[in-house]
């Protein structure tokens, strides 16, 4: 599955001490005009946020390419934050889901977080929504190790332009992975290395 749309992983985010930086707070939004802010909130993915979130897939072209083209496919997608190996966030605004991720904190060889996910409402794009899920999506996976992993289309420019501003870095191309016909290139963010950090 993909996404800037696109990586792939899911749940809920486990709570954090006080002093510690909440990912999942109302935050400012993107500017709207000069000097207006839109408020933005992100917080878990809950099982009333699915239909919203089925919408944003069906309303994305790339997801199409995955298969992705029915309400019913679009729901299947997520049910697996729901059975517990992932976790989802959705972005919200004035009410209104404008974007979500899935993720799993350990999605990558048992011990690395990985990015399943992330989509953003076609109308709600290059306003801040996908940079502040990420934050929040990042920020929930460091807490378990330090990687981030996720995967994207190889013809996927603006993606990938996305990632690597975010720290990213190309690891590799993996053909036919997802599915028959498209190479999906392995981005990895990182801390450090997982042995001695208790990962």
């Amino acid at each position: 599955m993909e996404a800037l749309l696109s990586a792939h992983a899911f749940h809920l985010l486990r709570s954090t001490t006080a002093a510690r930086r909440d990912p999942i707070a109302d935050v400012e939004g993107p500017r709207r005009r000069s000097g207006e802010y839109v408020p933005v909130t992100i917080r878990p993915l809950v099982e009333a946020d699915v239909d919203a979130c089925a919408a944003i897939m069906l309303a994305t072209p790339l997801l199409a390419r995955y298969g992705v083209t029915t309400a019913a496919a679009a729901r299947g997608a997520l049910a697996d934050v729901f059975a517990g190996p992932c976790r989802g966030l959705v972005a919200e605004e004035a009410g209104r889901i404008i974007g979500f991720a899935v993720y799993s904190v350990r999605g990558t060889f048992a011990h690395s977080g990985y990015v399943r996910t992330i989509a953003v409402a076609p109308d709600a794009q290059h306003r801040g929504a996908g940079r502040r899920l990420m934050d929040a999506v990042e920020a929930a996976i460091f807490d378990h190790g330090p990687n981030v992993f996720l995967l994207t289309s190889a013809w996927n420019a603006e993606a990938q332009r996305f990632y690597e501003r975010r720290g990213y870095r190309r690891i590799g191309e993996i053909p036919d992975y997802v599915r028959s016909g498209i190479t999906e290139v392995l981005y990895r963010k990182t801390l450090g290395p997982i042995q001695g950090t208790g990962a």
